[in-house]
């Protein structure tokens, strides 16, 4: 049996059910096929996330911020 360890992390968004303009910022980690989630705290417009490629869209000086934190 090999002895390796997988490891990944995936960011993704989910609506905020009191407000649709808004995303909250999650996190996936995933360690040899065991998944754990947690919220970033973290919300983001619906127009600043590009869905298809799972990122931010652009470099605006509020992303800059946003990832600094």
């Amino acid at each position: 049996m090999p002895d390796f360890t997988t490891f990944s992390v995936l960011f993704f968004t989910r609506k905020l059910n009191r407000n649709t303009k808004d995303l909250s910022i999650n996190a996936r980690i995933t360690v040899n096929g065991k998944c754990s989630e947690m919220s970033l705290k973290r919300k983001i417009s619906v127009n600043e996330w590009d869905i298809s490629k799972g990122r931010f869209k652009g470099t605006t000086p509020r992303i800059k911020k946003l990832l600094r934190q």
